[in-house]
């Protein structure tokens, strides 16, 4: 069988080319550091990087709703400190103006300064994290607190809604796990009104106003002024194991990142040492082939290709 001169050629081209497009890629991969560029280099390692892709925003998203949670309850934290000491205030003036030696106008004095401690935890209650009101509950977007909101009853100084029930209700869950949830800052009512918090101190500076003023209807505000402290003291304690979960979430979070990176990483990147060595290697096959085609065809390839 006679072989052409001409299919000499065109085969002997061709394998150059294709050492020259082995030559290239093992030069992408060695300056990229990628072994995956495209889903034909390997489709099913492709696919379980787009895998990890995938787990690796999931895992961003998580971080994210944990440290908006963590700021909220931190900013809650704060808030119901305030409180307490607001209580623990109201507490001492009960004592203090329930003596019977206490005169009316000192009583009178000592009623206002109630009042202000009513009035600043009215404020508290309206509390603003970022643009939503943070004790508003699931209406995050409206004042759940007003001293015009004279109403008597459990929900005195609290907006209510066409019910009749306070807006300041409802408890917003964050995803911070595959399958993981966890309840936010405590809304309005639990803090302020089911504490007994509001009605104790409006208790108190109505009895310390009254004319003649009642030793006993004093101390029994006074008592429901500790009565709120100790309540509002648990949810001091929620918030800390909720804030200590977040902790513990957001360190499983790191763990998993780091491990999934890792795997990412096996299956999308070369090793830089084996990717020189085999650039190298493919560049010496490739010049090695161009010597050798030149003198078999008698004419210098490397001169033709350029």
């Amino acid at each position: 069988m006679r072989i052409s001169n001409a299919l000499i050629t065109s085969t002997t081209i061709a394998r150059l080319q294709e050492n020259s497009r082995a030559l290239a890629e093992a030069q992408q991969r060695a300056t990229s550091g990628l072994r995956i560029r495209r889903m034909s280099d390997d489709p099913a390692g492709a696919s379980g990087v787009m895998r990890h892709d995938r787990s690796l925003q999931a895992i961003d998203q998580y971080r994210r709703n944990v440290d908006a949670l963590d700021a909220r309850l931190s900013s809650e934290d704060a808030a119901i400190d305030q409180l307490g000491q607001l209580l623990t205030r109201a507490r001492e003036l009960a004592v203090q103006a329930g003596s019977d030696n206490v005169g009316v106008e000192a009583r009178k004095a000592v009623g206002a300064e109630v009042r202000q401690l009513l009035a600043q935890a009215i404020t508290l209650a309206n509390t603003k994290h970022g643009d939503a009101y943070l004790f508003g509950g699931a209406a995050g977007d409206r004042v759940p607190f007003d001293e015009a909101q004279t109403a008597a009853g459990p929900a005195k100084y609290a907006v209510l809604d066409g019910g009749g029930a306070p807006i300041a209700q409802g408890v917003i869950a964050s995803e911070i796990g595959d399958g993981q949830r966890l309840e936010g800052q405590h809304d309005g009512k639990r803090v302020f009104l089911d504490s007994g918090a509001l009605a104790a101190l409006d208790r108190l500076a109505t009895a310390l106003e009254t004319t003649p003023a009642d030793s006993n209807a004093i101390l029994a505000a006074g008592s429901d002024a500790e009565a709120a402290f100790i309540d509002v003291q648990r949810l001091v304690g929620d918030v800390g194991a909720r804030v200590n979960r977040l902790e513990a979430t957001r360190a499983t979070l790191d763990a998993l990142d780091l491990a999934i990176t890792d795997q990412r990483a096996t299956l999308a990147e070369v090793d830089a040492e084996q990717a020189i060595t085999e650039m190298l290697s493919k560049q010496t096959a490739y010049q090695a082939a161009m010597i050798a085609t030149s003198r078999v065809l008698g004419l210098s390839l490397a001169e033709y290709l350029r």
